[in-house]
């Protein structure tokens, strides 16, 4: 008898050290998702701040059928991008600076006078796609740095058990330092041409040729230097080995996007917007 209830109680213990094991492994992938969690809504916070600072710099062009087309177009990519824990936001910069920015939690933003030079869906395509690359690697976020050994991430990890001013401090400095990066600094050359080669596995995984990408980028390439550039030039390779480098990953049997007449529409909006100076 003695023996069973020793047995019944090993038995019973076993169960509990079996539930309480598997409970603090739950505790701790719960925590592991809050976290997770946690990070991104900074993010995104993050982005919102470098949003409206950016939007305040050149204004944002308030064309509800060209918003409108611009947001559909980029969703309908960034609905096949790995980073489906944000929601992609897509807006047109009113300036004639060519450029394009991705910022953190899913915003990006196209400059009148880049979309002034594609031609085609294509070339459109391949602009939201590379801002998709700096986006799904983490590209800003991981470059960003303060206090000079810590990213954006580690920085969080460190401060989310903080109090509530420790935490919008650490955000605001690094919006600060995301605007930096985006308009001083620009990415690494690496950051750039992996941005670029995302852009064109993408396209192409969708069954979307990248021709018209790259003849947009020798479209630039061919402007020369010229005062709309100058940011672009500022931050970014030069466009001749960003050339060389996406057509050695270019499949010609894939055909570009078909110029729709929604296409059309936008790029007529676009075209003939002028800025006021």
């Amino acid at each position: 008898m003695k023996k069973i209830i020793i047995k019944s109680f090993l038995s019973i213990l076993l169960v509990l050290l079996v539930f309480s094991c598997k409970t603090m492994e739950q505790l701790k992938e719960q925590r592991r998702l809050d976290l997770e969690r946690e990070k991104t809504l900074k993010e995104i916070e993050v982005g919102q701040a470098v949003f409206a600072k950016i939007a305040g710099k050149y204004g944002i062009l308030k064309n509800q059928e060209a918003t409108e087309y611009l947001n559909k177009f980029g969703k309908s990519l960034a609905f096949y991008t790995e980073r489906q824990d944000i929601e992609y936001f897509f807006a047109i910069l009113n300036t004639e600076q060519i450029n394009a920015y991705s910022l953190p939690g899913g915003y990006i933003l196209i400059s009148l006078g880049a979309l002034k030079q594609v031609k085609n869906p294509g070339a459109l395509a391949g602009i939201i796609a590379h801002e998709l690359g700096h986006i799904n690697k983490k590209h800003i976020l991981n470059n960003v740095k303060i206090e000079v050994r810590y990213n954006f991430f580690e920085l969080l990890a460190r401060f989310l058990a903080g109090p509530k001013q420790i935490i919008t401090n650490l955000a605001n400095q690094i919006s600060e330092k995301v605007e930096e990066q985006l308009f001083i600094k620009g990415f690494a050359n690496t950051d750039e041409f992996e941005a670029d080669l995302y852009a064109i596995n993408l396209l192409q995984a969708l069954n979307i040729g990248s021709k018209n990408y790259i003849d947009y980028l020798k479209d630039l390439q061919n402007i020369g230097e010229h005062k709309n550039l100058e940011n672009l030039d500022a931050t970014h390779p030069k466009i001749e080995t960003r050339v060389e480098k996406l057509i050695e990953k270019l499949d010609n049997n894939i055909n570009d996007l078909k110029t729709t007449q929604n296409f059309i529409n936008f790029k007529k909006i676009i075209d003939e917007t002028r800025i006021e100076k």
